[in-house]
């Protein structure tokens, strides 16, 4: 048939127009030229239309009728033309054809997704309306179109075969065949489409999979509906194939298969992602709500029931942002968006904290975090107190630390006294003068002991725990306490101590345990009327060790029992004390695994009871003292600042026939040991210039044939135990104030082990 001109289209139109009674008779008579009509009213509704207009567009015909809106037309033809990643814009395709039909005046070509070329005209008619006329322009294509859409089909990454209405082969693509190798000889015009379903099945198909391709061969053709979704099948060489069907008009059906490994690949990948995405969101210590720009609820998580199960019934019947907010408005004087906006805390009624938290995401969407905070606002309260605490442990710090510098700087005279004493002890023999000098000796060592203990409370020892006879750190605490109590007319006995009285236990935390016990006793007694005694018995029972403190003062209430071993609890006036020693009683006990109790004392007072698991080793005996020191030979370094200890280091050495030399720092030992060798170094550790540990250093530094002995002689234990040199044979220790018949023997084993 040939086509009209388009003079002849306008004629047609005004022939219309003339007509327009017997519109439908026109109509019949373009029917017979195959061309297609549709008249339009005024606004936009279908007036009338013909035969060809329904076979241009079959997926009109059982829904248009006199009054059909021209969108709705629109809307089922673009629902079978448009492609499948188009049909999400399907309104936005109706809405700019609807806006180009009105305005439209010159007549345009589109191709159905059947592959026929269309050519419409739309036009205004002169009494108001619109008409649209269509023909048939496919063969009018020019053919270098037509071999350029079929050699761009030929090189699609799919493959297609085509079968005519009957199901017969019509022609494939190349990679069909690359796909399918054993398809070659079903190529041919007596081939049908079950033929070729039933060779995909039987040599490319993995076997469980074979029966739901053997379902698709098995329908009706050409009649059946289309394969339109992917059906997904597993290949027998590994990956996945997916074939779509599309019937056109005429009934032909094409067959499009491809290789979807990469996009089933991608789907797991996403799937996987979405798992990982929906077990954080799940495993969140959040309640997660986020709400779309039109306030619905889109995403929540389980952990909304656990911090408030009516919010979670609430959005269970209204899952909108206007319920949360009415939610959020029941806690506080905030209504409309006040109530989703800020970071806030509110108050659940079972007196649960809630921390809520709004953001809004690049989309404009509501994301929500609600947290029950109920335990970190318990936590803050109790670092709040942990910082008052932390405020009175810093005083007791500053205090302790004066102590024990007031303890170092004691340790030099003392040790000159101590040794003074021992030596001329050794040298008197009057026995009237004798007993004053061991006075003066015994006297010393009390203070040494004193400053020992001093230090072991004070300073921070590494934590280590040792067997201890509670006898000896009993006796030590009341050296330490005895003017004191003395002062206050407080008398304090100590009942005798059981040898197997022994604890596993850190000395400077038992002598802080019993310190603050027995300074408890003594300001509960200030008061009390005279006379004032403080009672401390220890017995051992069934692995136990029992340490009782009782006083004959006031006592303890029984209201406050429960109370006097919590941190900053005390009945003492202002200014008299800080309410902690208690509680430090009860941590150091607790730490050692045992307990402390308070009652009323027999006859008034209280009593306060501690129990600690027994140590497993005996007591251990002091060995008996050294008697003089047998002569040696030997030349000895002494390296100290003080001119008093070395003097009294060089009178005790030369008494044993020893050869000594003095240096003042490590420096100037070193020179000395470079002026002979030298079978011996006593060395101070904290000195100015080079000190101990610099002298160390320097001698391990030489083979071990020419590195004498060390013995490292301090106050300062401490230091040395943190900043030890590295040093082969490791030298031995002694802590000032030192015993000379003790530093004797250890000198005496050094020579004798360098010998």
């Amino acid at each position: 048939m040939t086509a009209p001109a388009e003079t002849e289209t306008l004629g047609l139109v005004r022939l219309l127009a003339a007509c327009r009674d017997d519109a439908a008779a026109l109509a019949a008579a373009l029917d017979q030229l195959g061309i297609a009509i549709c008249l339009y009213d005024t606004e936009d509704r279908v007036v009338l239309w013909n035969e060809s207009y329904l076979a241009f567009f079959p997926e009109q015909r059982e829904a248009i009728a006199p009054g059909t809106p021209y969108a709705d037309t629109l809307r089922r033809f673009f629902g079978v033309n448009l492609a499948e990643s188009q049909r999400d814009r399907l309104e936005r395709h109706v809405e700019a054809a609807v806006q180009r039909h009105r305005t439209q005046t010159a007549p345009f070509t589109f191709q159905l997704r059947s592959g026929r070329w269309l050519k419409v005209a739309s036009l205004p008619m002169p009494a108001g309306g619109r008409v649209r006329l269509w023909r048939d322009t496919s063969e009018e294509q020019p053919a270098t179109t037509r071999r350029s859409a079929d050699r761009a089909l030929a090189s699609l990454d799919v493959g297609y075969a085509v079968f005519d209405g009957a199901g017969r082969f019509v022609t494939a693509n190349k990679r069909y065949q690359e796909l399918f190798p054993g398809i070659g000889d079903l190529v041919n015009a007596t081939a049908t489409y079950r033929d070729h379903l039933a060779r995909i099945e039987r040599d490319s198909v993995l076997e469980e999979d074979r029966a739901r391709l053997a379902r698709v061969a098995a329908r009706p053709l050409p009649t059946a509906l289309p394969v339109s979704l992917p059906l997904l099948l597993r290949h027998a060489d590994g990956g996945w194939l997916s074939l779509e069907e599309r019937v056109g008009e005429d009934g032909t059906l094409v067959a499009i298969w491809s290789d979807a490994t990469r996009q089933v690949e991608a789907d797991a990948r996403i799937g996987e992602l979405e798992r990982h995405l929906r077990d954080a969101v799940e495993s969140m210590p959040h309640a997660l709500l986020m709400f779309d720009r039109e306030g619905r609820l889109v995403l929540r998580n389980r952990r909304l029931a656990a911090i408030d199960q009516g919010l979670a019934r609430a959005l269970d019947a209204a899952p909108t942002l206007v319920r949360y907010a009415a939610w959020r408005a029941g806690f506080g004087d905030v209504s409309g968006e006040d109530a989703i906006r800020g970071d806030e805390e509110v108050t659940l009624p079972d007196r649960r904290t809630v921390a809520i938290a709004p953001f809004t995401t690049d989309a404009g969407e509501m994301l929500i975090l609600l947290s029950d905070i109920t335990r970190e606002k318990a936590a803050e309260a109790e670092l709040a107190r942990q910082k008052d605490l932390a405020h009175q442990n810093e005083k007791l710090a500053a205090m302790g630390s004066l102590l024990a510098g007031v303890a170092h700087e004691l340790n030099n005279p003392l040790s000159v006294v101590v040794a003074r004493a021992m030596l001329l002890e050794e040298q008197i023999v009057d026995p009237q003068a004798g007993t004053g000098v061991r006075v003066l000796r015994q006297a010393a060592e009390r203070c040494a002991g004193i400053v020992r203990t001093f230090l072991a409370i004070a300073r921070a020892k590494p934590r280590e725990r040792r067997p201890l006879a509670l006898g000896k750190v009993l006796a030590a605490v009341a050296d330490i306490l005895a003017y004191g109590l003395g002062a206050d007319d407080i008398a304090l006995e100590i009942a005798p101590v059981p040898a197997a009285a022994m604890v596993e236990a850190e000395e400077d935390a038992l002598h802080q345990l019993f310190l603050n016990l027995l300074v408890n006793a003594q300001h509960a007694l200030r008061g009390a009327p005279k006379p004032r005694r403080i009672a401390v018995t220890v017995a051992v029972s069934g692995g136990s060790v029992e340490v009782v403190v009782a006083d004959n003062g006031p006592g303890v209430p029984a209201a406050i029992r429960g109370r006097i071993f919590e941190p900053y609890f005390t009945t003492k006036q202002q200014g008299e004390g800080t309410g902690i020693g208690l509680s430090v009683c009860h941590a150091i006990v607790s730490s050692h695994g045992g307990t402390i109790a308070v009652d009323d004392a027999p006859g008034g007072g209280a009593r306060f009871t501690v129990r600690l698991p027994q140590a497993a080793e005996a007591v251990q005996t002091e060995a008996p003292r050294p008697g003089a020191p047998a002569s040696v030979r030997g030349r000895v370094l002494v390296v100290d600042d003080e001119r008093d200890i070395t003097d009294v280091l060089m009178e005790i050495l030369t008494r044993q026939g020893l050869e000594v030399t003095v240096a003042r720092d490590g420096m100037e030992g070193l020179l000395r040991l470079e002026e002979g060798p030298c079978d011996l170094v006593i060395t101070d550790l904290r000195m100015p210039g080079m000190d101990g540990a610099g002298l160390l250093a320097r001698l391990a530094e030489r083979p071990p044939a020419l590195r004498p002995p060390v013995i490292v002689l301090t106050g300062d234990v401490l230091s040395w135990s943190r900043a030890r040199p590295a040093f082969d044979p490791p030298p031995l220790v002694i802590e000032k104030p030192f015993d000379p018949a003790a530093l004797s023997q250890a000198v005496r084993e050094a020579l004798a082990r360098r010998a």
